[in-house]
Formats: C-alpha cells, sequence, structure tokens
C-alpha cells in the first residue's frame, strides 16, 4: 500500500525478534544439520563452486516503453514490456499473507494480473500476518510440509529474518538463489548493479542468497525514530517555527512558553517517550540502541553522554515541561491527548509521522494530523545534534524458494517480473489506466523532480493491490516518483520532515546493522533483547521520573547494574561474535 499509516498486523517484540517463527521452532531444527559456525566463507567457495555473479543472464530485459519520463539521474527499474513466459501447466503451492478485505487467493486483482503477465498459475495458501500466522508457518518447517515458495513478507508481519534463511537454507529446506537469479532475473540483476550493498546484505555468511529480495527504499523512515512534531497554530502564538527552535536552550524556553499558555508543554508514549530529540541534543542513540564507537558495539543507554541527556530530562520534568505519563501511558493516551475534541492538550509530539497521535483523514481539509509541522532538531552542549540515521539499503525477503519448489527457474522469472516498475506500481496503486497513469511532462513528485507516474483513483476496496509481502522494487527514485497532492498524501510532508533531519544525521560509519545469527545465537539473543528492553524501559522511567536521580553515581551505577543483570554483557559479546564472523 502507498501509505504507511495504519497500524501494522499484530506481531510481538518475540516475535519480532525471531522473524515470527518463534525462538523454540529455530532451536528444534538446529537438530537436521546446520551448522554452529557463522563464519563468512568466499564467493568462490560455495557449494558446487557457484561464484555469484559470473553466470550470464538466459533471459533478456523487456523493452523499454516509451512515453515515460524519468527525473535527471534516476536510479531505478524503468517501465518494460513484458511477454508471458509460463504455459499453466503447473500450479505452485506459495504461502503468502492475509490482510482484512483482501482475497489474495480468490479475486484480488493484482493476483490475476500476475497470472495473466506471466502465465504462472499458484494457489495461494493463506496464513494470517504476526503471530496468529506462527503456529501455521512452524507447524509447515517442523513437518517438512513445504510449499514451492513462501511469500510471508517482512519481519513485522511475522516474515523470515535473514538469520532464519540462513538457518534453513544449511539444513536444506530452502534453495540458495544466486545462480538461479544470475540466469533468470535481469530485473533484479540490474538492482544489484544500482545497489550492490542489497546483494551484500541479503548474502549469508556460508556466500549463499536464500531469498528473492525485495527493496524498500524511505528517505523519510531513516529518522523517523527521532522524529519530532509542533503544534503549528500553538508554535504561532507564541512566535516560533518548527525550524527557529535552534539549541536546547531555546527548546526549555519553548516549553516553557507551552506550559505558560495551559498546555501539556510535550508528551509521547511508553514505546516513543518525550525525550527523543533530547538525546539527539547529546549523542547518536543508534538503531535499537546500538552504535559503533572506537571499534566498539555500544549500547548508547549505558555511555556517559545519555547520561546527561537523562540528566536533562530529569530536570525538564520536575519542571513541568515534559509530561510525566508520557513514558508510561500507551499510544492510545497518547493519541486521546492530541485529538481531544476541543484541541490538542499536547504542542509538541515525537512521532514517525502525524499518524502516530492524530487520525489522518484525507477528505477533511481541517482534519487535526494537518495542524503539526516537523520540529527541526536543536543543538547541545558540544554545539552539535546527532540523529540516529538508519543507513540499510532497504532490505526485504520477497520470496522463498524451498526443496520441494518444482521448476524453480519459472518461479524466480515470475518474481522477477514482479521486480519491475509496472508490476511494483500495480501492487501498490492499482490498475494502469484504472488507478494510475505515466506522469507528464512538468509534473512533480514528492521530490521535487519530474514525477514518473501519478494516481488519478483509489482503489475501491483491499482487493485491486497486495500489501508488501511479495517482491517488489521501491527503491527511492521510485518511491519518490509519485506526483502527489498535499490533500491526498502525507508523503510530501514527511519528505520535508526527511531533509530538516539529514543535516543531523550521524555519521553511516557508526551505524550497526544487525548481522546473520547462527541458531545458537538467534535463541540467545531473543531472550536477551526482550530482558533488555524490558529493563531499559523500567531505568529509563526511574531516572526520567526521580524514582532514580541520573546525578546521582550510586544510582546510575545501579541502572547499569541493572542492565548487566538483564544480560547485558552477553548480549554485547553474541553481536561482537556475529558481527566479526560476517565482516572479518
Amino acid at each position: 500500500m502507498s501509505e504507511h499509516i495504519l497500524p501494522k498486523a499484530a506481531v510481538s517484540r518475540r516475535s519480532l525478534l525471531t522473524g515470527g517463527l518463534g525462538v523454540t521452532a529455530m532451536v528444534g531444527l538446529s537438530a537436521c544439520g546446520a551448522s554452529g559456525s557463522n563464519t563468512p566463507t568466499t564467493a568462490a567457495s560455495t557449494a558446487g563452486g557457484y561464484v555469484p555473479g559470473s553466470a550470464q543472464l538466459k533471459v533478456e530485459l523487456g523493452k523499454e516503453l516509451t512515453g515515460v519520463l524519468y527525473p535527471d539521474g534516476y536510479v531505478g527499474p524503468r517501465a518494460r514490456a513484458a511477454e508471458k513466459f509460463a504455459d499453466g501447466q503447473t500450479t505452485y503451492r506459495v504461502v503468502a499473507r492475509s490482510f482484512v478485505g483482501q482475497d489474495v487467493a480468490g479475486v484480488n486483482a493484482f493476483s490475476k494480473h500476475l497470472e495473466e503477465a506471466t502465465g504462472v498459475k499458484v494457489q495461494y495458501e493463506i496464513v494470517p500476518a504476526g503471530d496468529d500466522g506462527a503456529p501455521k508457518l512452524n507447524a509447515m518447517m517442523s513437518s517438512g510440509d513445504l510449499p514451492d515458495a513462501f511469500m510471508t513478507g517482512a519481519p513485522w508481519m511475522g516474515g523470515f529474518t535473514r538469520s532464519q534463511l540462513w538457518t534453513y537454507g544449511q539444513q536444506g529446506m530452502f534453495l540458495p538463489l544466486d545462480e538461479l537469479i544470475d540466469q533468470y532475473a535481469p530485473e533484479l540483476v540490474n538492482l544489484f548493479s544500482q545497489f550492490p550493498e542489497l546483494r551484500k546484505v541479503m548474502t549469508a555468511p556460508d556466500g549463499k542468497m536464500y531469498a528473492f529480495p525485495s527493496i524498500n527504499q524511505c528517505f523519510h523512515c531513516a529518522s523517523s525514530g527521532q522524529r519530532t512534531w509542533i503544534h503549528t497554530p500553538s508554535a504561532e502564538a507564541v512566535g516560533v517555527t518548527g525550524e527557529s527552535v535552534s539549541t536546547l536552550e531555546d527548546f526549555e524556553a519553548l516549553l516553557r512558553e507551552f506550559k505558560t499558555m495551559g498546555m501539556i508543554p510535550m508528551s509521547g508514549y511508553i514505546d516513543f517517550p518525550p525525550m527523543s530529540l533530547i538525546e539527539a541534543a547529546y549523542l547518536n542513540v543508534g538503531e535499537d540502541r546500538l552504535r559503533r564507537k572506537d571499534g566498539q558495539i555500544s549500547y548508547t543507554p549505558i555511555e556517559e553522554a545519555w547520561r546527561e541527556a537523562m540528566i536533562t530530562t530529569n530536570r525538564l520534568v520536575k519542571e513541568g515541561l515534559l509530561d510525566r505519563n508520557g513514558f508510561s501511558q500507551t499510544k492510545e493516551q497518547f493519541t486521546r491527548l492530541a485529538m481531544d475534541p476541543a484541541g490538542t492538550r499536547v504542542a509538541v509530539l515525537p512521532g514517525g509521522s502525524q499518524g502516530e497521535f492524530a487520525e489522518v483523514n484525507f477528505s477533511d481539509p481541517n482534519a487535526r494530523f494537518r495542524e503539526f509541522e516537523p520540529l527541526k532538531p536543536f543543538t547541545g552542549p558540544d554545539g552539535n545534534a546527532y540523529i540516529a540515521w538508519r543507513y540499510n539499503p532497504g532490505h526485504n525477503v520477497g520470496l522463498v524458494l524451498t526443496s520441494k519448489t518444482r521448476n524453480p527457474e519459472e518461479l524466480i522469472r515470475w518474481a522477477d517480473y514482479q521486480t519491475g516498475l509496472v508490476s511494483t506500481l500495480t501492487m501498490r496503486l492499482g490498475a494502469l489506466d484504472e488507478h494510475w497513469v505515466w506522469a507528464a511532462e512538468g509534473d512533480t513528485g514528492i521530490d521535487d523532480r519530474q514525477a514518473v507516474y501519478k494516481k488519478t483513483a483509489t482503489p475501491s476496496d483491499e482487493n485491486d493491490v497486495w500489501w508488501e509481502m511479495g517482491p517488489y522494487n521501491l527503491v527511492m527514485d521510485v518511491r519518490h516518483g509519485e506526483l502527489v497532492d498535499e490533500a491526498t498524501s502525507i508523503e510530501p510532508a514527511l519528505y520535508r520532515a526527511g531533509k530538516m533531519y539529514e543535516p543531523f544525521a550521524a555519521p553511516e560509519e557508526e551505524y550497526f546493522l544487525e548481522p546473520f545469527f547462527t541458531v545458537e545465537q538467534a535463541a540467545q539473543v531473543g531472550e536477551l533483547k526482550v530482558n533488555l528492553d524490558n529493563a531499559f524501559k523500567q531505568g529509563r522511567a526511574n531516572l526520567a521520573l526521580g524514582n532514580a536521580d541520573p546525578t546521582n553515581d550510586k544510582d546510575w551505577e545501579n541502572y547499569v547494574n541493572s542492565m548487566k543483570s538483564a544480560g547485558l554483557d552477553r548480549y554485547l559479546e553474541i553481536l561482537k561474535a556475529a558481527d566479526d564472523a560476517a565482516n572479518g
């Protein structure tokens, strides 16, 4: 879907850590022959001696369509003609996801489009997204009742993690796809040439790739973990804008103004408390609270700079400038504050988008979400701000072929068709010439360059499209190539928010991307991460609310020790071992 503002399928933190199948399932399968080592091998040492990238394509890219405009410097798939290549004699069993109102296995228009365009006949076996689908997937994996392919989406849907792909690949349950891709997937080969990091990040430590990837690059998502919004009418009332607050001192003065107005100056909720930009004024907190520092993997909530951020947070809570409830209340309680019928009760709010705290209703020109603008990061004591920027290449799992796959060459071609521009847009927006058309010269995209395409009608229901569970190619220039109207899309506002935060992006060399784990490591990391998250949230709340004093060395030592008791040292030890194996 084109707007990611709807609640995602319910997936527990534990399922997210293990890709939705559960720690038990992975440990139970480890006896089937998975190696305990995650030492990477060279490309030349893969089974059969195949060197990834060395085979010649046996299938050519389709002829490029005329009349389609692209912005200068465009990097991404181009609109191409496609010819049906399958005769439909084989009906493939593909496990896919279900969502409310969507009948992928029945009347869904995109499912029909795929069959008509490629000739590939698929019987979709539907499993619910998230935790609800885990038992069925577990049963398939443990019994060996494997389909031809899995198309179960990203981890938030309960899909396979990269570590699970490696585990099941070593056990012979999932096929290595490198040579098949290099011979039968010209769209993906072209994508790899444009974004070499994508192939690298999808290649397991044994030098093999066990999934046909999809790619979803999102510029505004790179800074969404610390994005903060300000209520524009309230800001105007005190003579400021989202860009006029430059320093931590300015921010504190602004909160005092809002308090004088009788508003809650800033609030949040348990998973996004009112302190993200305060943290950024002191340090790069990293993605998932991890970063590379001085050649090591650092857990940032025990760094001295984070302690300084907590000292400031504690002081602002005491002054009534940060809402005490913002460290413990639910997202629903937070939203009620912003959506109060009498007007928002909160002036400054954290959120990846306005949809984090307000209903996004495009049919209402006066909808509450339109009253908020992004607040620029402000500098801290050292004169800098550090936004934890997400530098990953946008990798996702598109299609997994199993040991039961019949004619894997045909399914690779089926996946590759989906990686094309026409299929990607049809999957997301609906039918060409019915729901979208190619843009005209002068049409402007999200990034203010020449647009590539534009929506002409909203799909009547979910059955015109798919959620992003299979292969697709949403690189940055495709995402930004959409002509949009502020009245009907949240994307332009999010793009501007991303541009506002980009100058403060933390250095790429500090970015830590979770590595591949062995079965044993994945099981331990899953348990440790749950324990650490719980201990961290409790410790953070205690320090912020004054139950512990961040200026007191004994209280700080007790907080750090609570993290160690939750398994921090072992957690970092496993991360280092896996990272060393992956990167040498």
